[in-house]
């Protein structure tokens, strides 16, 4: 089965309902869900989300909650100490993506489903933009 890593931002989109892409990340989420089994995503993702969204919510007892609902319908990559040194030796000048990158190489990814297109101009995973990603798929629907 192929594996899809999700970007922290699509992840940020999914959980923010009044994100501009929240619609749009719903609907990949169902698509990989669908059919090609549970998103991954790396501990990276869960600080960043954690952390952005965690500012907005004061209560903490019902975020934590939250948090753990939602990451539990994910696979979790490893963070290992050698992705860092790795990131150093790749073209990536946005490290986070890079790092990110790294743990989807790792988990052996096929598509990294992100809003970031140009900072993984070349990835030799193909990075993918959440809305082509759906528009793909309801084209393939179409042809059926």
């Amino acid at each position: 089965m192929k594996k899809i890593f999700l970007d922290a931002n699509v992840v940020i989109d999914l959980l923010d309902n009044s994100a501009r892409d929240h619609a749009v990340a719903v609907d990949s989420l169902r698509i990989i869900r669908n059919h090609f089994g549970k998103p991954v995503v790396s501990p990276i993702t869960f600080v960043i989300t954690n952390f952005i969204l965690g500012k907005f919510i004061k209560n903490k007892v019902w975020h934590k909650k939250q948090m753990q609902l939602v990451f539990d319908a994910f696979d979790m990559t490893p963070l290992q100490p050698s992705f860092i040194t790795k990131v150093f030796s790749t073209h990536f000048t946005d490290l986070e993506d890079g790092l990110q990158y790294q743990c989807a190489l790792h988990a052996k990814a096929r598509i990294i489903l992100t809003k970031d297109i140009n900072d993984f101009f070349d990835s030799r995973i193909p990075a993918v933009h959440p809305q082509d990603f759906v528009s793909r798929y309801q084209q393939l629907l179409k042809q059926r």
